[in-house]
């Protein structure tokens, strides 16, 4: 069980506690209050008799935060940065390229699903190596890898700005050519409409009118426009 000390001529109390191998730690809890250095002294106990992850090892410095703090950390969900993070995009970049990060966004949110709510802190590399094999699942590597690319950035943005401690993305490897089937697909309506969004007017008219009748999958009305005749 763990305890607590003060040492002579010092106002700080000290923890002692051992871990799952029987070994005993002395560690200063920087804190005068009584109370509190012992509740500090019961998580670190804690966390040593446990094998935690990173995920697992933030909750805890969270707790001990609210402890010694009293203020509760705010944890944004990937849902919520991922809002924030695009936002930021907005004066950055041209229409076209905004666009194009916010639909890569919305096929990543829409993989993870309720996970989208979590914490950002709580998402792994394994979560993206899922979702990796999803989109090799349906896309060509190239377009797998330009995916890739938005949802590293997006990681690599929360670690700059120190939302999480480790960026899962980091050494996520690429798609090989080859790796994903080579299978072209048609758009999808939310696909075509991204894209006639970010259009000019010329690009536009291309676009309703690209393709013969037989052909085209859905109507100009899809795309909000009138149809033609």
């Amino acid at each position: 069980m763990a305890s607590i000390i003060r040492r002579r001529g010092s106002a700080i109390w000290t923890a002692f506690f051992r871990d799952h191998n029987g070994r005993q730690h002395c560690i200063s809890t920087k804190e005068t209050d009584k109370r509190l250095a012992m509740a500090i002294a019961n998580e670190w106990e804690k966390a040593a008799w446990k094998k935690r992850s990173m995920r697992q090892t933030q909750r805890v410095i969270d707790r001990l935060h609210e402890l010694t703090s009293g203020e509760r950390i705010a944890r944004l969900s990937v849902k919520q940065f991922s809002e924030a993070w695009l936002a930021t995009k907005q004066p950055e970049t041209a229409h076209s390229t905004k666009a194009f990060y916010g639909h890569a966004i919305n096929k990543f949110l829409r993989f993870l699903g309720p996970r989208a709510e979590l914490p950002i802190t709580e998402i792994t590399k394994e979560h993206l190596v899922e979702y990796r094999a999803h989109r090799i699942a349906q896309v060509s590597a190239k377009t797998a890898n330009h995916d890739l690319g938005v949802v590293r950035m997006l990681f690599r943005a929360a670690k700059r700005d120190t939302l999480i401690a480790d960026d899962p993305a980091e050494f996520l490897g690429s798609v090989k050519k080859g790796a994903a089937p080579a299978v072209r697909r048609p758009f999808s309506i939310e696909e075509l409409r991204a894209v006639f969004d970010a259009a000019d007017p010329e690009w536009k008219s291309m676009i309703l009118f690209g393709h013969r009748p037989a052909t085209w999958r859905h109507r100009p009305a899809d795309l909000g426009q009138p149809r033609s005749g």
